[in-house]
Formats: C-alpha cells, sequence, structure tokens
C-alpha cells in the first residue's frame, strides 16, 4: 500500500506528511508537559498545609495552557492529514480512470465492469481510510510511546516496570491472535463485494428478460446467497473487532490497578515525605502507562484496518499497472491519404486463444466507397471494424487508414478521422444537444440539426417540450430504440469525419427509415467512406464491395449482383430474406 500511495504523491502531499510529523512532536510534548505538571501537582496538594495553594494554581494554569495548545495542534494536525489523504487518494482515482479510459477490448477481459466499479469505489475509500487513519495515528503512537518508555527508564521502579510489562505482553498477545483471525476475511470480503455488484448489475440491467420470464425468484436466490455469505464474514470481522475493546479497557484498569497495588506495598513501610514522593512517582507511572497503552491502541486501530487497506491496494494497483495492449507509437507518422482503408492479410485472436478470430483478411476501400460486412452471428464481423479505429490491434497482417499503419500513428489523430456508431446505441446522461455535439463540444445548434436532420431525428426531438435540450437519462432510457439508434448515428456524423463505421447500426430502424438515412449520408457526405456491418441484405445491396464471412474467412468479395449467384453463402442468406424474383434470379 505504501508504495502504491507513495507513487502518486505530490511535493505537496510530502510537504504536508513532514508537517504532521513536526506538529505531532510539538503535540506529544505539550502531553508530556501535562503529564509532569500532573506528578508536580501531586506533590504541591500533599504539602499544601506548609507551602500553601500558591503553587498548585500556577501549576493548574500551566497545565490549562498545554491542553489548550495540544489541543489546537491536534485540530491543526487532523486538518492537514484530511487534506492530504483526500489529494492523495483524488489523484490516485484520476490517474486509474484515465488508465482505464487507455483500455483496448483485450484488457477489459482481464478486468470486468462490476470489479473496474469496486475498485474505484469501494476500494477506494478502503485506501482512503486507511490513509487517513495512518496521517492521524501513525506518528503520534510511536512518538508518544518511546517518549512514555524513557520518562518511565528514568522514574524506573522495578516492580512497577514488570507489571506493565505483563500487561503489555497480555495485550499484545490478544492482538496478534485478533489479527490473524480477521485478516484472512478482509481478503474475502472484497471477492464477495464484486460478486454482490455483478448479482446488482445483472439484475438491474436486464430487469425486462427477468420479468418476462417471471424469474425474479431465481435472481432473488442469486442474490441472497452472496448476500448471505458476505453478511457471514461481516459478521465474524464485526464480533472479532468488538472483543477488541473490551479487552483494552480490560488492561488499561488491570494495569492501573497493578500499578497502585503494588505502589501500596512500598508506600505503605515509607515515612510520611518519602510516602509522598513516592505517590507522586506512582501517579505519574500510571499516567505514562495509560499513555504507552493507549499509544499501541492506535497503531493496532491502524493495524486493523490496513490488511483490508492493502488488499483493496493490491486491486487498484493491478489497474494501474496494468500494460495496455493498444499503446501509441513514440514516432508517429503522417497520413498519406484521405478516406482510404486497407487490409493486408490481417488475423487476430483474442487474449487467451491459441486461434485466430479472424484470419487472412484482404480488401481495400477508396475514399467515398461503402463497403458492406455480412455473415452469420460470430462470423468476425464486428471483430474486424473494431481493428481500423485500434480498439484491438492485429495479432497477424497489417491494417492501414489512409495509406498508414494504424500501429504507426497516434490513436488521437487516427479516431478523429472516424465517426464511430456501436450496434446498441447509448446515449449518456445530459441532453440531446450534448450528445449529438459528444465529440466537439463548440458546435453550433445549426451544424447539431444538420446531423440529426441526416439521421432522421430532428422530426422526433423537436416535437419534445425543450427541443435539443431535452435531458437525456442515463443510457438514454427516456428514448425508444429507434431513436437512439438514430441520435447515435447523428452523433458519428456531426464531425463530417472521414471515414465512417457503423455496426449493424441501422438493425433498429424500419426498412423505410433505414433507406433514407443511408440516402442521406451518401448525399450529404459523398467524400466520406461508410464501413457497414448489417444483417439485412437490403442495407448492403447498394454497396461497392460487400465481404461475406463465414467462421472468420473470407468466402467472398464483391457486389451484390456477382455474390448473388456465386458466392453460396451470401445466396443463402439472401434467399432466407428476398425471393428470387427481388434478388434477380
Amino acid at each position: 500500500m505504501f508504495k502504491l500511495l507513495f507513487k502518486n504523491m505530490s511535493a505537496k502531499d510530502w510537504i504536508s506528511v513532514v508537517a504532521i510529523f513536526l506538529l505531532t512532536l510539538a503535540q506529544v510534548f505539550f502531553m508530556m508537559q501535562i503529564v509532569a505538571y500532573i506528578s508536580l501537582l501531586t506533590s504541591a496538594v500533599q504539602a499544601s498545609r506548609e507551602k500553601g495553594v500558591a503553587e498548585i494554581w500556577w501549576y493548574g494554569l500551566y497545565m490549562i495552557i498545554c491542553a489548550i495548545l495540544m489541543a489546537a495542534v491536534d485540530v491543526t494536525i487532523k486538518f492537514v492529514a484530511s487534506a492530504t489523504a483526500s489529494r492523495t487518494v483524488t489523484n490516485l482515482r484520476l490517474k486509474m480512470y484515465e488508465r482505464v479510459n487507455e483500455f483496448a477490448i483485450a484488457d477489459f477481459a482481464t478486468f470486468s465492469t462490476e470489479s473496474l466499479i469496486t475498485r474505484t469505489t469501494n476500494d477506494m475509500q478502503n485506501v482512503h481510510l486507511a490513509w487517513l487513519t495512518f496521517l492521524k495515528t501513525a506518528f503520534i503512537a510511536p512518538v508518544t510511546m518511546v517518549w512514555s518508555v524513557i520518562l518511565l527508564l528514568q522514574n524506573a521502579n522495578a516492580s512497577l516496570t514488570i507489571v506493565t510489562a505483563i500487561w503489555l505482553v497480555i495485550l499484545i498477545s490478544a492482538v496478534v491472535i485478533l489479527l490473524l483471525m480477521v485478516t484472512p476475511k478482509y481478503k474475502i470480503v472484497q471477492k464477495l463485494t464484486d460478486a454482490l455488484n455483478v448479482a446488482s448489475r445483472e439484475n438491474l440491467t436486464g430487469v425486462r428478460v427477468v420479468r418476462a420470464f417471471n424469474a425474479e425468484s431465481y435472481q432473488e436466490e442469486k442474490f441472497e446467497k452472496v448476500n448471505v455469505e458476505f453478511t457471514k464474514v461481516q459478521i465474524f470481522t464485526g464480533r472479532a473487532l468488538a472483543v477488541f475493546t473490551p479487552i483494552v479497557m480490560m488492561v488499561m484498569m488491570g494495569l492501573s490497578l497493578s500499578i497502585l497495588w503494588a505502589s501500596a506495598f512500598v508506600i505503605n513501610g515509607l515515612n510520611f515525605d518519602a510516602a509522598n514522593a513516592t505517590f507522586a512517582t506512582t501517579n505519574s507511572f500510571v499516567m505514562l502507562a495509560s499513555q504507552i497503552v493507549m499509544s499501541f491502541v492506535l497503531l493496532v486501530t491502524l493495524i486493523v484496518i490496513w490488511p483490508r487497506a492493502s488488499v483493496s491496494a493490491r486491486r487498484i494497483e493491478e489497474v494501474i499497472t496494468h500494460e495496455v495492449s493498444v499503446l501509441d507509437t513514440d514516432n508517429p507518422k503522417e497520413f498519406k491519404e484521405t478516406g482510404t482503408i486497407e487490409f493486408r492479410n490481417v488475423g487476430y485472436a483474442y487474449p487467451g486463444s491459441e486461434k485466430e478470430a479472424v484470419s487472412n483478411i484482404s480488401f481495400k476501400v477508396k475514399q467515398g466507397e461503402t463497403i458492406a460486412f455480412i455473415g452469420a452471428t460470430g462470423s468476425g464481423k464486428t471483430t474486424i471494424i473494431n481493428l481500423i479505429p485500434r480498439m484491438a490491434d492485429c495479432t497477424s497482417g497489417e491494417v492501414l487508414v489512409d495509406g498508414v499503419n494504424v500501429k504507426d500513428v497516434l490513436q488521437k489523430d487516427l479516431r478523429n478521422r472516424i465517426g464511430y456508431t456501436p450496434q446498441r446505441g447509448f446515449l449518456f446522461k445530459g441532453d440531446i444537444k450534448g450528445n449529438i455535439a459528444f465529440k466537439n463540444k463548440e458546435m453550433t445548434l445549426d451544424e447539431i440539426r444538420w446531423a440529426a436532420e441526416i439521421a432522421d431525428a430532428d422530426g422526433f426531438v423537436m416535437k419534445k417540450r425543450n427541443g435539443y435540450d431535452s435531458e437525456v437519462a442515463q443510457g438514454g432510457s427516456n428514448f425508444s430504440g429507434g431513436q437512439k439508434q438514430r441520435l447515435c448515428i447523428a452523433r458519428s456524423l456531426a464531425t463530417k469525419p472521414e471515414i465512417l463505421i457503423f455496426d449493424d447500426s441501422f438493425s433498429a430502424l424500419d426498412y423505410k427509415t433505414d433507406k433514407t438515412v443511408r440516402g442521406r449520408i451518401a448525399e450529404k457526405l459523398p467524400n466520406t467512406t461508410r464501413v457497414i456491418i448489417a444483417q439485412r441484405v437490403g442495407t448492403i445491396m447498394d454497396a461497392d464491395q460487400i465481404v461475406v464471412l463465414d467462421q472468420g474467412k473470407m468466402v467472398g468479395i464483391g457486389k451484390h449482383y456477382d455474390l448473388v449467384r456465386n458466392c453460396p453463402v451470401y445466396q443463402e442468406i439472401a434467399l432466407s430474406q428476398l425471393s428470387k424474383e427481388e434478388l434477380g434470379l
């Protein structure tokens, strides 16, 4: 955990840590001054019959001043510690978020969405709590303990020292046993937290399916199983930690009583003056011993929190130090062409798979042309088009955009040339205007409406009370599937990219709207290259090239007229949707 935090601390954080240490020294100094004055005050009270009460008042005044100063320093330490811990963890959270944004498809296979959410929230909170506790207690506990031990040795008494040591050994033994019981459970807690997130997210995102199949009871059983297991572990750790406070109180009371009991035998055989001195020493000894116990308690509080935080820190570090599979080159090249795409014997294998999902894919598209991909589910269509904007890198062959290998250019520059519409329309919480202008927030309303008109979205948007300022719920849940898809298409058109990629994006549209939108794109963006995945033959019939895929292999490439006669796979797909007359056979 220290390794993770120290790597992500700024110079300001380090200065704050040094300041906390210096303030802690001042706090402990005032604390020890109070202990010293209590000893002097005890002696003065015993001798008050002869010396009067003036000394008592002065000692009391000094103690009040030291207490006020100690309180002021303590408040300052807590303020500085809170700011430092929050600042460090904020930087850590930002770094983790930035790293996740760099992930390619292969990287997301390493971490589930639920796990990443848990690591960003629950794990980060555990680290924050541990770091804050550390800054508040890690300095004051050892400094107080060492200082108290030094003062005890200066007033050394064999019997009192032995009594103190015995009780400390009892406390240490109890804490070690407690930690051995609790620490392994914290690792289980974090894994079960992931499982709870999975169960909750799955049920919420698939609520329509769950209700359609009357599977509420089944989902509840799945959640209850994880929830009960999580509760059992939490109850175990809670009960184990609940024992700690009584043990500490027992040690403190037992230690105080034992010191007083041992001192009674000494005082009983002394004269009045010697007895007074011994009583003052005993009182001081009790307070110093209590300070040692309390310091140890503070350290144990940190030790109890630390195992869970260490598990969380390792989980966070796994994400931050994960080597992203798609990296920018150190020497980027300039693009040579405009709107061209070329695949040269391209293959791609998913992580952990020995066999390539797609292989030997070769084609070339010129500016303004349309290339379409069709094939059965799982034939590799989406895998191929994900290689164009470098959502993943091919494992064999070369992918060229505008005459340059995509690995030789910056990802940002590459994606600035591409407009992408996913298969599943996704909108962000906000408003319609912000969603369409997602890539360029400076876009004017006229430019936004231009894109929406091409996507056949302007009509239903303007019917809303607030038009383009209308609210969009998370995921676009307040829009129908077709409306979401048209808004997503408008988003990809808005920046007038050189290349447009449609990953089965027209499937949610009816035939008329599908044809209308494609016609407008061809008319308004004649020089834009279009890459289309489709299941409907009618959507791709007019494409300049159609690539037919079967189990990751190219089994045909050409125009619709040629493929429907010469490619059995394409012919089978076409005949399943259209009649021979419609196909011209």
